[in-house]
């Protein structure tokens, strides 16, 4: 099993968007996963009950609550027993023993960033303190910067500064871009599953596109992701 973890010492950072969007193109290309929990606020939790009600759940999925070294320790036993491909984990803001657990575990790291100078700055500090702390442990994880609500049409003069200064860092290629298909998600439920949905509605017809634009661009992050970890 493969730990994959979101980390931002930022609220709000999109950490939780970008693990939902991860998880709906694994289960997409036919893979179980993990969800652990260690965001005291259960944004994962929330997420699964709003897919559950919508019928946008994937059985092959299942959230682990891991807010605590016990619970993670537990949730991340069952899991492997379970025998789950991956298992995705999205920490809570700010350093703790719970996050450096998760961190100093992981095969590989994602840090995930919007195009403000305030965003970027702190995921640069989260991405200095994930190196410090690997380099301390004598660990070599794969880490890369996942730039979010990145603007289909043009870009501001901020926005591509902020993109050229992130240029320095090892990033996900593809971004995520502004779409309404990943602004819906944690309440409509995964986006795999949203879609066949639509495509079985043809009054849906017109949000069909979107959808389908989004499910592209998160394949295109499953197979970074699983290149990365052969490598």
């Amino acid at each position: 099993m493969k730990l994959v973890t979101c980390c931002s010492f930022k609220g709000g950072a999109g950490k939780t968007t970008a693990l939902m969007g991860l998880c709906s193109a694994l289960a997409a290309g036919a893979k179980t996963v993990a969800l652990l929990e260690a965001d005291e606020n259960r944004p994962l939790i929330r997420w699964r009950e709003n897919a559950l009600a919508n019928e946008s759940w994937d059985e092959q999925c299942d959230v682990f609550v891991a807010d605590e070294m016990e619970l993670l320790e537990q949730a991340y036993e069952e899991a492997e027993s379970r025998g789950f491909d991956y298992a995705l984990a999205d920490t809570h803001g700010g350093s703790s023993e719970l996050n450096n657990t998760i961190i100093a575990s992981s095969d590989f790291l994602i840090v995930p960033t919007m195009l403000t100078p305030l965003d970027m700055d702190e995921a640069l500090a989260t991405y200095r303190y994930i190196i410090e702390l690997l380099m301390g442990e004598n660990l070599s994880v794969p880490t890369a910067v996942l730039r979010q609500r990145v603007p289909v049409g043009r870009m501001t003069v901020s926005q591509k500064s902020v993109m050229d200064m992130l240029s320095a860092l090892p990033l996900f290629d593809p971004s995520m871009h502004e779409r309404d298909a990943y602004a819906a998600m944690k309440e409509r439920g995964m986006l795999h599953m949203t879609l066949q949905h639509m495509l079985a509605n043809p009054a849906m017809r017109l949000h069909q596109r979107n959808h389908q634009a989004a499910m592209e661009e998160l394949g295109q992050m499953r197979n970074f992701v699983e290149h990365a970890l052969e490598g």
